[in-house]
């Protein structure tokens, strides 16, 4: 209640998972459990039991191509397939905004790593971090995704289709995540577009594809996977299997 005496409904402790709590778990006489800490995790008034759980999963998890394997190279996993797979985790728990926000760093990642990878060359000559800031103003990197992207774009690297998918992570992100006046109405509709798109990108940048039970990636990050020592020939070491 309000100082003028009008009702306010709350939620108590809304950041605390009592259990958890030395103090609490003593005067309440329970431990945490496995469901006390999903409850926790999940979304406010989202069910949290295994079936609404499931559902979830399933009601994002349709990829088309699935990723069938992943270098297992530290960078790829921190920087791409966790996020991802954290942000299908997050739509499962209701957290569609930790879904769009995780998308979105995907999709950074993913321009730089295209950009990396691609090999452009300026005057005969690879471009090199000078050239780039010459050229764009700041190292690639460094420049905003929106500008990132038409430079991926203006260089032949991505197509219309891969742009409007860059494009829709970064519009839906800005909009829950910069603005206040963003209404949720259509929250989960737009997580689970911007975790498609941002795996579709994923898939494109590394060129995956299976043939004759072999799996294929782009030339380019071929490359990549070569200085990091990842692929070797048949019978030779290299520090994680590759197919």
């Amino acid at each position: 209640m309000s100082e003028d005496g009008v009702l306010l409904r709350v939620r108590v402790n809304p950041l605390e998972l009592l259990e958890a709590d030395e103090a609490y778990a003593t005067l309440l006489q329970r431990s945490a459990t496995a469901e006390s800490i999903l409850e926790y995790l999940c979304a406010f008034d989202v069910p949290c039991d295994v079936p609404a759980l499931i559902g979830r999963y399933r009601e994002i998890g349709n990829e088309s191509p699935a990723l069938v394997a992943a270098p297992a190279e530290k960078q790829i996993l921190d920087k791409l397939v966790s996020p991802l797979r954290h942000a299908k985790g997050s739509y499962m728990l209701g957290n569609y905004l930790g879904t769009i926000s995780l998308c979105g760093m995907v999709s950074e990642m993913l321009a730089i790593l295209l950009f990396d990878i691609s090999e452009i060359y300026v005057n005969g000559a690879p471009m090199t971090e000078a050239t780039q800031a010459a050229l764009f103003g700041s190292r690639f990197e460094r420049l905003g995704q929106e500008r990132r992207v038409k430079i991926l774009h203006g260089y032949g690297l991505i197509d219309d289709g891969v742009k409007a998918s860059f494009d829709l992570v970064r519009t839906k992100r800005a909009r829950y995540l910069h603005h206040w006046s963003q209404e949720h109405h259509t929250l989960a509709k737009d997580a689970r577009e911007c975790y498609h798109a941002a795996f579709g990108v994923f898939v494109f940048v590394l060129g995956q594809d299976v043939r004759d039970g072999m799996l294929i990636f782009r030339p380019q990050f071929v490359k990549y996977l070569q200085r990091q020592g990842l692929l070797a020939k048949p019978g030779e070491g290299a520090n994680a299997p590759t197919s």
